[in-house]
């Protein structure tokens, strides 16, 4: 335990850098911690890679990459295990918190005698497919002091494919600085040609977003609201599928695949917009939901989306079926008293996911776990 009125060293490993809910929330984190007296943080990027890596510079955030390539997180590397090993001694960091399954694998490994304790932090209900993977996150629990999730759904899954040593768990819920959310909106109109309202999808262009889904259900939509558009913001490798399904279907100037959009103008976008979508197969509990009580912003999620667990109120649920993720997005979109009733419950649950009032949960399992 570092002595009264001495800050306290994390340092955050994280197994690289790439645009995803992670990579931001670390990034809301660190600009939020600038300046605390309390806290000393370090991120330590193991891969050395990842899109974000130059807004990380942007900022004025120091990153320590341990290597310079993916080649450097496979599991046999025992040089990155030393390197980052001897960076943690160097650093004489008081907690190590640990991220992505290549931070939690090398960041316990590296712990190894070096008396520090490890938070491993869980952000995703998926289930591990590689069983060397699922054999390390059992194995490496023994090397863990506590466990985090971002929902109570993260929790379970925790406590059924990582916590072999019976470890503690905690779940502390994900959250914004609100001062990120008090933006004008984008003029769509101007910026995209788009009239009327906006139901909003955010989030790598990958199949577990099933944005595939989301633009079959705006063509039935369509069927019964004329005025209304797709925007999804985003990249990755299903983004020319999604192209190719949108010239199927004929909605060119309905659905607007954006691409990737910093950080910061992703709430100019939700501002603007009138419904959030997310009917993914699983997440942990999205940033981008949180973002959207703060814009009073009701939402179309699916039964696998845990931010049920705090947004119920303001979301319908759907399944992961096109009817039935139409089926909500027209409920809402024709019921203005619903809608309006949605959006006010959005509001009125947003503040209890402050980056303040994170910040003094998170700064208390610090203290917590250093006696």
């Amino acid at each position: 335990m570092p002595e009264e009125n001495t800050p306290i060293k994390i340092a955050y490993v994280i197994g690289g850098l790439p645009f995803g809910g992670v990579e931001n929330w670390l990034l809301d984190l660190m600009l939020n911690l600038r300046g605390d007296p309390s806290v000393t943080p370090f991120v330590i990027n193991v891969s050395g890679t990842g899109q974000l890596m130059p807004r990380y510079e942007e900022c004025g955030i120091n990153v320590i990459c341990i290597g310079n390539d993916k080649a450097t997180i496979k599991t046999h590397r025992i040089d990155t295990v030393l390197a980052l090993r001897k960076v943690l001694k160097t650093l004489r960091v008081d907690v190590i918190h640990t991220l992505h399954f290549s931070g939690d694998f090398f960041g316990r490994l590296a712990s190894i005698g070096l008396g520090v304790p490890v938070i491993t932090h869980i952000r995703n209900i998926k289930s591990e497919t590689k069983a060397r993977r699922r054999f390390f996150n059992k194995l490496l629990s023994w090397k863990t002091t506590k466990y985090l999730s971002v929902s109570q759904a993260a929790a379970e899954t925790i406590e059924r494919e990582h916590n072999a040593a019976k470890r503690p768990v905690e779940v502390v819920y994900n959250a914004v600085n609100p001062a990120k959310l008090d933006v004008e909106a984008f003029d769509l109109k101007e910026k995209h040609n788009i009239t009327g309202r906006v139901v909003i999808g955010v989030g790598r262009l990958v199949k577990q977003k099933n944005f595939d889904l989301l633009i079959r259900a705006i063509e039935k939509v369509r069927r019964e609201v004329d005025d209304v558009s797709l925007l999804i913001l985003g990249d990755g490798g299903e983004m020319p599928a999604l192209r190719e399904l949108r010239a199927e279907l004929g909605l060119e100037d309905v659905v607007h695949l954006v691409g990737y959009v910093p950080n910061a103008d992703v709430p100019k976008y939700l501002r603007a917009s009138h419904i959030l979508a997310m009917p993914s197969d699983y997440e942990g509990l999205p940033i981008t939901h949180v973002e959207a009580l703060f814009c009073g912003l009701p939402a179309v999620i699916s039964e696998f989306v845990p931010s049920k667990e705090v947004a119920a109120d303001s979301s319908l649920i759907c399944k992961t079926e096109t009817d039935d993720i139409a089926a909500k997005l027209i409920q809402l979109l024709n019921d203005e008293e619903l809608y309006q009733d949605m959006s006010r419950r959005a509001l009125s649950t947003a503040p209890r996911f402050s980056m303040e009032n994170y910040l003094k949960r998170l700064k208390g399992i610090y203290r917590e776990i250093l006696g």
